[in-house]
This record gives C-alpha cells, sequence and structure tokens, in this order.
C-alpha cells in the first residue's frame, strides 16, 4: 500500500523519510527516526511497533541487519510486513515478506533505502532511486519529496493516491520537518505546499528558536 524512501546525509548525520500510499494518514504509522541512531519504515501490513523495537536495538548497539531480522523474527505475521531503514553509518537494510502485494520490493545503496508495495512495477523504486543521484545539490527534504514525484510518475500506488508524509530529523530529539498530508486527492501537490509554507522565514525563525 505505500512506497518510502530513506536518506541519510552522511556529512551530518541527519536522517529523513517520505511516505505516499493509497490509505488514510500514512505518516501516522510508517515513519520512525531518532537522532544519531537511525530511520526505520515499516510498511504492508504495517506493525509499528516494529519501527520502535528496530530502533531501540540499534540505540543499544545493535546493528542494523541483526535488529531488523531480530524484530521480523520475533513478529506473528514476517510474511506480511515491509520493513527498511538506515543507521547511523549509513548502512541498509530491508526485508519484503512473501505475502505483500505485488508490485513489492526493495533497493538499497549507501545512504540511502527504498521499498513499496502494491506498486506499478520495480520501475517506481528505481525512480526514486535515480532521482536522490541527481538531486545531492539540495537539503533532504528537498531530495525526499523529488523522489516522492519520481516514484508517483514512474506509477506509484496501482491502487491511486490519498496521503503522503515528509518528516527529517538533526540534532534534535524531535523532527525538524514533520509533514503530514493525511486525506487528499492529490497528497504530493498539497504535501509541496506545505513544504514551501514550511521554508518561509517565520517558521524557519520559530523552529529554530527550540532548545533544550
Amino acid at each position: 500500500m505505500t512506497y518510502s524512501i530513506i536518506l541519510r546525509d552522511p556529512e551530518k548525520n541527519h536522517f529523513g523519510i517520505a511516505v505516499a500510499t493509497k490509505h488514510l494518514a500514512v505518516g501516522a504509522r510508517v515513519p520512525f527516526l531518532e537522532t544519531g541512531v537511525g530511520a526505520i519504515a515499516t510498511q504492508s501490513s504495517t506493525n509499528p511497533y516494529l519501527g520502535l523495537q528496530a530502533l531501540a536495538a540499534m540505540s543499544s548497539g545493535e546493528s542494523i541487519e541483526f535488529a531488523l531480522k531480530g524484530v521480523i523474527a520475533a513478529d506473528d505475521d514476517p510474511n506480511s510486513r515491509q520493513l527498511h531503514g538506515l543507521d547511523a553509518n549509513g548502512n541498509f537494510w530491508a526485508w519484503t515478506g512473501t505475502n505483500t502485494k505485488n508490485w513489492a520490493g526493495h533497493l538499497g545503496a549507501k545512504n540511502v533505502s527504498v521499498a513499496g508495495n502494491f506498486l506499478a512495477g520495480p520501475e517506481v523504486l528505481e525512480a526514486c532511486m535515480e532521482s536522490l543521484r541527481f538531486s545531492t545539490d539540495r537539503s533532504l527534504e528537498s531530495r525526499l519529496l523529488q523522489a516522492l514525484f519520481a516514484g508517483e510518475e514512474a506509477g506509484g500506488d496501482i491502487r491511486g493516491r490519498q496521503s503522503a508524509a515528509l518528516v527529517t530529523i538533526r540534532s534534535q530529539p524531535f523532527p525538524w520537518c514533520n509533514l503530514r498530508v493525511d486525506d487528499n486527492a492529490d497528497p504530493l501537490v498539497e504535501l509541496t505546499r506545505l513544504f514551501e509554507e514550511f521554508k518561509k522565514p517565520y517558521y524557519q525563525d520559530f523552529i529554530s528558536l527550540t532548545k533544550a
């Protein structure tokens, strides 16, 4: 029901997740990020506990592969899950269960992981990856949003569009950018509008003043 993109800034160790789907409020259940630790997306038959448990294991020192394999092994329906993520070194690991709806799969490279199900085909994820390769001069948020559009243009979710989210985290224990479109006929266009508002000086000043 979803395609998601996880990206790490290797210079600053910032993380971001962008996700789109034909389902209500995808941003409420798919993206999980922890400062200095990593980012996880849990989707298909979504189990949010997998994201929470995987980040907790990584925070305690487990590798991303060991952490994600561990939570999948302990799950009651692993073959209906899709789970992928990045750690603080840019390593990725992903799982696509055999019962996820076709087309389903994942791709990854250093500092980037993409995965999806109910997709038009592998070209959706390939388009996301290609977009990221040619957008390295842009902000983390801009790159993620652009990659979402690339995936949609390649076919996206075969059932249509409904919700999307864009979340990034920097040094604070809470998101820097946290934008959600929960129910919209054209969620990526609405997400773009929100992102343009997010970039305006009044809001940047507001979030820059937030300190411990």
